[in-house]
């Protein structure tokens, strides 16, 4: 009978951390921003903000795109385990964010900051005292804009995985890193395609190689223009916000030379790196990319990297 009642509490205890989190839906006006709002028994006044990173990926840290982490979800249940409530949400055009007028392929840049500054605003009209924004891979680019916003208020800058340089020099280093030295002409067209998007100018479909048009289409040409006037080390210079940098010494998407970039250029940063940790906030036993997509990007079983959230702890109870 004892081990019954045990049980019994444990199922209890379950369904009320269950009861913690809400579905919540932020009026825009193309549509509604879908998230997740979790919250520690007996609240908060400090909420986490947590931006996803670039294409299709939701708020969970998944996409079609053979996605499949749930890293998102397993950080922000780590961090309503340390106190903190924490908003995850679908950005537009993606997952339950969908578009009731215009189509995701007009999005740009911008797009995505006038949405993360309008959760900046649903937390704070919830009575949130601080926030704090966590912004993953490009989601970190979209933090450090809110910053310069009138109209938005943060307590920090938590910037995983991100970015240190501008959109054409990523594309450049991870082109060059998968195409040479064995397509040297892919490359070269890749680089004159990157340089004239660049200069604000569009390249007509039948100008960009068949093996790049996924990448380079002319639907997603105008978002790219948007994204290379983003100059994320230059953001940083203009930060006085409170910002931890994290990176991850088996990214093979973001190598930690970006964070090194970014907190050098921040008046207030502190960088972090886990060595292990891979680009998706989990830890890789190797630094090989095809490795890491068929044994980490795909295992939600897999948990998020050790100490991860407990930097993050730490660094809001200092500010």
């Amino acid at each position: 009978m004892r081990k019954l009642y045990v049980i019994l509490i444990f199922m209890l205890s379950a369904v009320v951390a269950f009861a913690a989190s809400e579905e919540v839906a932020i009026e825009r006006e193309w549509g509604n921003i879908s998230a997740t709002l979790s919250q520690p028994e007996g609240g908060s006044s400090t909420a986490v903000l947590i931006i996803a990173g670039s294409g299709p990926t939701d708020r969970n840290g998944n996409s079609a795109l053979n996605l499949v982490t749930y890293c998102y979800k397993m950080l922000s249940d780590a961090l309503v385990e340390r106190g903190y409530a924490v908003l995850r949400y679908d950005k537009r055009g993606i997952g339950g964010s969908t578009l009731a007028s215009g189509s995701a392929n007009d999005v740009v840049f911008d797009d995505f900051v006038d949405d993360a500054a309008a959760c900046v605003g649903y937390l704070r009209d919830r009575g949130y005292e601080r926030v704090v924004v966590a912004g993953h891979s490009e989601g970190g680019s979209i933090a450090q804009c809110l910053e310069h916003r009138t109209d938005v208020s943060v307590e920090a800058l938590v910037l995983l995985c991100a970015p240190g340089y501008s959109m054409d020099e990523i594309l450049i280093k991870q082109l060059s890193a998968q195409l040479m030295p064995n397509y040297v002409g892919l490359m070269l067209s890749a680089t004159n395609i990157i340089q004239q998007l660049k200069r604000g100018d569009m390249v007509a479909e039948e100008r960009v190689p068949k093996e790049l048009v996924s990448l380079f289409h002319p639907v997603v040409q105008p978002y790219l223009i948007s994204s290379m006037k983003h100059d994320p080390v230059k953001v940083a210079s203009q930060s006085a916000l409170p910002t931890l940098v994290v990176t991850g010494g088996r990214d093979v998407q973001v190598s930690v030379d970006n964070g090194e970039r970014l907190s050098a250029a921040a008046t207030n940063a502190y960088h972090r790196v886990f060595e292990n940790m891979s680009h998706v906030l989990k830890d890789a036993s190797s630094s090989d990319r095809v490795e890491q997509l068929v044994s980490v990007y795909v295992n939600q079983n897999l948990p998020i990297t050790e100490g991860l959230a407990d930097e993050i702890s730490k660094f809001i109870t200092n500010l």
